[in-house]
């Protein structure tokens, strides 16, 4: 199947993806998608009728929020010494048939919602159009079983089962405070709002929803399209509506977009005619990013799994574990931090994971300045020191963009987190005297690292792709020249954070104090 001539339609080429449970091929305008013979706790596709039946399953389940993409069941025969594609099952002899692939439309990946907020280009109206076609799915969607999953006893199983199962990660991917307090917050949840969560199950709240609704599953094109929707278990489909928003919204919090989260809970509630939501989604955020930390944790103790990608997994499951964490203790108030210093202090890392344990949303010198200058994120510039878009004239101008930015989403209550270098005493001042006259505390986190250690990250910087700093060794070593220390800044605002220490634990002790 990873042949082009396989396939009747013959694309010009064909790319193979696979997850832990199917093979994807990518062929032209078609991609289909083969089960593997795989079996674990959670699902069954060790022969070929169970993996057929969820075939059709997928399919059927699908079509109700992507009906033109999911096209049907094919089959895969012998023919000859060799395999055939058919185009419907009736083609092929069973005795034949060796397998079946669901056969989809391909959707344009550049579309994909997650792609989309992660270039900065989703807004409020894609969110107000992926509502419009939830809300009527969802009040359409099956309720027969809902008393069986959505009852506050069935809620506890899953959520204890999930402490259960990742009590083991403690110490690698989740720390134990935050295991705890996640604990200790979702228990006691359930235990005060057992009532309400009887009552959504009365009100027909509870529905066989689709199960894994993220942003990845998202195409947004002419007309908004969700799909891959979970077809092998229904208890992780059938969910209280208010879990499917909050997975959703959890995931646009994890690509630093919290104001089309919030978008997200608004429109949903006003539409779906549900004033509750807002009351539970504190609680399934908190649970839906726990089990994305589980997942990834999973992944992390894969010995199949590359060992690049099993660092990728540990580091999201510890980004999941801090989405919950700070789901269960609520955001603090409204600050402004500025996490400033000098080039490779690992600065990007620091307002990460400051804005997963706060909230607050994360505006970047190094973002603002391409977007202003309309260049790719990704797109390396070559300019000469202090020269295009690095110029003091492009520079001032960025500062400014980013005040303007702080300030117009501190005046709507939240806070923010300001990633720039702030080598100059004239933006550390400016920066101070605005939060002043909003009346809001600004706190100076600066980022420290050995010389040894900055040369290492440009180094490895300068073999990545997809880096938004354009940074290299010989800017640090002009900018070191020129920067001037954070002597103009008091004491009790003037944090300092050395980034090859342990940050987790020096970055929940600052969120602490503010």
């Amino acid at each position: 199947m990873a042949e082009p001539e396989f396939y009747p339609h013959g694309p010009a080429q064909v790319e193979l993806r696979q997850t832990h449970i199917s093979y994807v091929f990518l062929a032209g305008e078609y991609v289909y998608k083969v089960k593997k013979p795989v079996r674990f706790s959670f699902l069954d596709y060790s022969t070929r009728e169970r993996r057929l039946h969820f075939c059709r399953e997928e399919v059927r389940l699908n079509r109700r929020l992507a009906p033109k993409v999911y096209l049907g069941v094919v089959p895969i025969y012998r023919s000859g010494e060799g395999f055939a594609l058919g185009e419907d099952t009736v083609l092929a002899d069973r005795t034949t048939v060796v397998e079946h692939a669901v056969k989809m439309r391909r959707l344009p990946e550049d579309r994909m919602l997650n792609r989309l907020v992660m270039d900065r280009i989703a807004g409020k109206e894609d969110i107000r159009a992926l509502v419009n076609l939830l809300v009527p799915f969802h009040r359409s969607a099956a309720t027969e079983r809902a008393s069986l999953y959505g009852t506050p006893e069935a809620i506890r199983r899953r959520i204890t089962d999930n402490f259960a199962e990742t009590r083991d990660f403690i110490g690698r991917t989740i720390r134990e405070k935050m295991f705890n307090r996640i604990q200790e917050y979702s228990l006691g949840f359930l235990a005060e709002r057992a009532s309400l969560l009887q009552d959504r199950v009365r009100d027909q709240k509870v529905r066989e929803g689709h199960g894994d609704l993220r942003t990845e599953h998202v195409c947004v094109g002419d007309e908004i399209v969700v799909f891959d929707c979970i077809e092998f278990d229904e208890r992780l489909r059938y969910c209280d509506v208010a879990s499917e928003v909050a997975f959703l919204a959890m995931d646009l919090d994890f690509l630093g977009e919290p104001e089309l989260s919030e978008c997200l809970a608004r429109e949903y509630a006003e539409t779906g005619d549900d004033e509750l939501l807002s009351l539970l989604l504190p609680f399934y955020k908190s649970y839906r990013a726990y089990v994305r930390g589980k997942v990834e944790s999973l992944k992390a103790q894969e010995q199949e799994v590359p060992e690049a990608g099993r660092e990728k997994a540990s580091a999201e499951a510890r980004r999941y574990f801090r989405l919950a964490y700070r789901y269960a203790r609520g955001a603090p108030k409204a600050a402004m931090l500025i996490v400033c210093g000098m080039i490779a202090t690992g600065k990007s890392t620091v307002a990460r994971m400051l804005s997963d344990l706060t909230g607050f949303r994360v505006i970047s010198s190094d973002v603002v300045r391409k977007r202003l200058a309309q260049i790719p994120l990704s797109e390396r510039v070559t300019e000469r020191y202090r020269g295009g878009i690095y110029s003091d004239a492009f520079t001032q101008l960025t500062y400014h963009t980013l005040l303007e930015e702080a300030e117009t989403c501190l005046k709507t209550g939240r806070g923010v987190i300001i990633d720039a270098t702030f080598k100059k005493s004239e933006h550390r001042r400016v920066f101070m005297g605005r939060a002043a006259d909003l009346g809001i505390p600004v706190f100076f986190l600066e980022c420290q690292a050995r010389q040894e250690e900055l040369f290492r990250r440009l180094k490895q910087r300068e073999e990545e792709t997809g880096q938004i700093s354009d940074a290299d060794w010989q800017v640090y070593l002009r900018q070191r020249d020129e920067f001037k220390p954070f002597t103009d800044i008091p004491d009790q605002i003037h944090l300092t954070v050395n980034t090859e220490a342990d940050l987790p634990d020096s970055i929940e002790r600052l969120v602490e104090s503010f």
